[in-house]
């Protein structure tokens, strides 16, 4: 069967875990994959049906599990039909060829092909992708690993390659470069915030990583696996430099959900951001794109907990300006800390968002607070 010019589509179906990796026991079967492409005429298959390991040079079969099979096919226009199939078989791996659907010994055409086609199968089951990213980061360094990576196709396997990649002792500014290149090249937000989260295992991170991790990170579209790694990151106090700082909120000011990125915020006030003026406006211009009210409030009552500065009282009480629910905004005031409401500067500004309260009850009951503050 024959195929016409498509667009590019790739089809992985009952992908556990990738091909079992070279190595390991025997035992460690029951492995199956599926996956299909076809691109301007030609389809490429490669299916397995139980556990397969591979050489160490990626040019041959050691190893399929008893009574499994591997099989890879490829068909395009102009070009016989191949496929290639690998059997366990007394002790060892057997090897059958076919072209055009009969049974052949393979030429010098052929067994180009077969090399081609299995180093293709080893690059999108992700198999081997320690032991590969190690070898080939030997023999060219990140440049090399980055350039294979380039080769695959399966989001699942690209993941595998970058985490392997990251976990080397890679030369200074090459790990922010892996960083950047993985939120370039993963399609797939799972993957990518996985990939990205693999930094956070690094006993030290430099300012210049945080940064490639955060601007990788804005190129996640999931807001709920966006928010995960950003609280993730929190816990690891990025917030210090000003640069990372920087790019932390850019990102997180990219979350559409009110609700996940309220969460990222909250957790970032109890890290304390707000110690210069370049933190706090990073958190409360970040706060102040939250359109749900409730989310809104909560950030602002978060940010006046934990002996805040009188800076960040006057900032988050400006900012609840733009709640548009009376009683939301009444909860912001009502969380002022007493210490401040004899300060001159956070007077005027409670003063001035209380006149936004178009509610007699609620504006009454901010405005009592403030009264019995100064007497």
């Amino acid at each position: 069967m024959r195929y016409g010019s498509r667009r590019t589509m790739t089809n992985a179906l009952a992908m556990v875990a990738g091909l079992v990796l070279a190595g390991a026991a025997a035992a460690q079967s029951g492995t199956r994959m599926r996956s299909e492409s076809v691109h301007n005429g030609h389809r490429v298959s490669v299916h397995t049906t139980g556990a397969v390991r591979f050489s160490d040079d990626d040019r041959g079969v050691t190893y399929v599990e008893p009574g499994a099979r591997m099989v890879i096919e490829e068909e395009g226009p102009g070009e016989p039909e191949r496929r290639v199939e690998y059997r366990a078989a007394d002790g060892g791996v057997r090897r059958s060829f076919f072209r055009d659907g009969r049974a052949v010994q393979p030429d010098g055409d052929d067994e180009a092909w077969i090399a081609r086609a299995l180093l293709r199968a080893i690059r999108e089951s992700g198999a081997n992708a320690p032991e590969r990213t190690a070898r080939i980061y030997r023999r060219g360094g990140t440049n090399a690993v980055l350039d294979e990576i380039r080769q695959i196709g399966s989001d699942g396997s690209k993941t595998r390659y970058y985490t392997a990649l990251l976990r080397l002792p890679l030369r200074a500014g090459e790990t922010a470069r892996v960083l950047r290149d993985a939120g370039n090249r993963i399609g797939s937000d799972g993957d990518k915030q996985r990939t990205l989260a693999v930094l956070l295992e690094r006993r030290s991170i430099s300012a210049d990583e945080w940064v490639a991790l955060f601007e990788a990170a804005a190129r996640i579209g999931s807001d709920g696996d966006k928010s995960r790694l950003l609280i993730a990151a929190l816990a690891r106090d990025p917030l210090d430099d000003d640069a990372a700082r920087d790019a932390f909120f850019r990102t997180a000011g990219g979350i559409g959900s009110d609700g996940d990125k309220a969460r990222v915020l909250i957790q970032a006030a109890a890290r304390d951001p707000f110690a210069d003026a370049d933190g706090r406006d990073g958190f409360f211009r970040t706060a102040a794109g939250i359109g749900s009210d409730g989310d809104k409030s909560r950030v602002l009552i978060a940010a006046l907990g934990g002996g805040a500065r009188r800076e960040t009282v006057v900032e988050a009480i400006r900012t609840a300006r733009g709640i548009g629910s009376d009683g939301d905004k009444a909860r912001v005031l009502s969380a002022v800390p007493g210490a401040f409401l004899r300060d001159r500067a956070v007077t005027a500004a409670y003063q001035e968002t209380l006149r936004t309260i178009g509610s007699d009850g609620d504006r009454a009951r901010a405005a009592s607070r403030l009264a019995g503050s100064l007497r």
